[in-house]
């Protein structure tokens, strides 16, 4: 299941970095030089995403979940 998300991922980035190429016109002016890089608006967006869901992980995991014994605690003996 993993493998297929994994290629699923890629092929997508790939498809968008051909359309980056084939479609997006560099006539324009732009702040920055990497701007015209073919591709890097769609790595800096799969890139993004993937730091989005290490960073909702993490806050799952440290700040959201509690032990399995949370409710069934008794607090009175402390």
């Amino acid at each position: 299941m993993k493998r297929s998300w994994f290629v699923v991922f890629i092929t997508l980035l790939v498809i968008f970095v051909l359309v980056d190429l084939l479609f997006v016109s560099e006539h324009g002016h732009s702040a920055f030089p990497w701007s015209h890089l073919a591709g890097f608006f769609a790595l800096l967006g799969f890139f993004g995403c993937l730091a989005i869901i290490a960073v909702a992980k993490l806050i799952g995991h440290y700040w959201l979940q509690r032990k399995e014994d949370y409710y069934d605690r008794d607090d009175d003996d402390e």
